[in-house]
């Protein structure tokens, strides 16, 4: 009788091509998990008319658009202290002082007295898109000190920091900011000038209600397009009360347009001979950027206290005519 003809032998034989065989499927799992998360939105999942959380969108994602979602609910719970996500490099907490304890299943809740998170790419080369749609819930926990400022407040079309030194590259440290006061009010503000008392200015400021309410899901949402032939740039505000139920329901709180001559004029500049006035649009602020790449990052801050914060998203979208 020859080896193969052995009744061991052949069942030895087959239990090694049944484990090869297994192996070879687990190894082409993996390989389409990975390629599936590798994967940019498709064209249907960017007209859909609500983002992955089932939030609303309220302009369409524009072609060839990036849609950036935070990942908080992929089941690895952490704690980040001034360091990138270790689930999500676009994430990182590495320019205040705070510490960032996400569960797992949706929620990041942050507290320190410099609160910030900044999304960007890793590798600070892609600059975000001048029109945007911010999206996040924001849930008031406790403050361990009242500022005039105690709140939310979501900044775009800015670098600060992210590439160089916020305290060196000031005019890199511009943006528009979208603002939630714990006091209730809601309004932008544009900062010209870091390094200045008077670098700062606020527009369209409204208070649909009372106060930021404790423990209690806060819709978010903040909209920046040029408009014009980018020449004029529209901030919209909206909020949310219902927790995103079927996608929320989304009220305009505020909006304002940016048109060079209402927003900044008379404030500090980020150095001498740059307009603090100039609408922040590539082809007006370029010159003056210390890297070339003044609207590398968007990123949120508080101070002073504790908030939650969910379903966080940036999409690219198309801008005005």
């Amino acid at each position: 009788m020859s080896l193969l003809q052995s009744p061991n032998t052949r069942k030895r034989l087959v239990f090694v091509i049944i484990i090869i065989i297994a192996a070879a499927l687990l190894a082409l799992a993996l390989v389409l998990v990975i390629l599936l998360q590798a994967v940019p939105p498709t064209a249907t999942d960017l007209l859909s008319p609500k983002d992955r959380f089932g939030i609303t969108r309220l302009y369409p994602t524009s072609p060839g658009g990036i849609e950036w979602s935070s990942k908080w609910d992929n089941g690895a719970a952490r704690t980040i202290v001034n360091d990138v996500d270790p689930e999500d490099d676009w994430f990182e907490t590495k320019h205040g002082d705070g510490t960032y304890t996400i569960d797992g299943a949706g929620t990041l809740t942050a507290s320190g007295d410099y609160v910030r998170m900044y999304v960007h790419d890793p590798a600070n080369e892609r600059e975000w898109s001048e029109n945007l749609e911010i999206t996040l819930y924001v849930k008031r926990i406790d403050e361990t000190e009242i500022v005039d400022y105690s709140g939310m407040q979501v900044f775009a079309r800015t670098n600060h920091g992210t590439e160089g030194r916020e305290n060196v590259n000031y005019c890199d440290d511009r943006g528009y900011g979208g603002l939630v006061n714990i006091n209730g009010g809601w309004a932008f503000e544009k900062e010209t000038a870091h390094h200045l008392d008077d670098g700062y200015t606020r527009a369209a400021g409204q208070r649909p209600s009372g106060e930021l309410p404790l423990n209690t899901w806060v819709g978010f949402k903040y909209v920046l397009r040029n408009m014009d032939d980018n020449t004029k740039v529209k901030l919209e505000l909206y909020r949310d009360m219902t927790g995103g139920l079927n996608g929320g329901s989304w009220q305009k709180i505020t909006e304002f347009i940016d048109n060079g001559n209402n927003f900044g004029v008379d404030r500090g500049a980020c150095r001498p001979g740059v307009d603090p006035a100039l609408p922040l649009i590539h082809s007006f602020i370029d010159d003056s950027s210390e890297t070339g790449k003044p609207m590398l990052t968007v990123y949120v801050r508080h101070e002073y206290g504790t908030m939650a914060y969910s379903d966080f998203s940036i999409r690219e979208i198309t801008p005005l005519p």
